[in-house]
């Protein structure tokens, strides 16, 4: 899911554990984890309608070229692996 919040800030879900939020915010360097309570996300989140597929090629050019804490990557390429396979499926 791709959120977007007040201050105009894009960020990527990677994990939602029910209670917990945690997405990574695009931002200048090195890319980085927030973990929110499921109250505050709702609160300071919307969803856009930015493609998952095009933010997500837009983080990991990002990611590539300024670094990433070790859950973002991962995160991440987890997302992409499931958005290939999903769109692999449909063809």
């Amino acid at each position: 899911m791709v959120v977007i919040n007040s201050n105009r800030t894009t960020a990527i879900v990677i994990r939602h554990r029910g209670d917990r939020i945690t997405l990574v915010p695009m931002k200048s360097g090195r890319l980085s984890a927030r973990t929110v309570a499921f109250d505050e996300f709702r609160r300071e989140w919307q969803e856009t309608g930015y493609a998952l597929s095009q933010a997500l090629t837009t983080f990991l050019a990002h990611m590539m070229r300024w670094g990433a804490s070790l859950e973002v990557s991962k995160g991440l390429e987890k997302l992409a692996a499931r958005d290939r396979f999903v769109v692999a499926s449909l063809f």
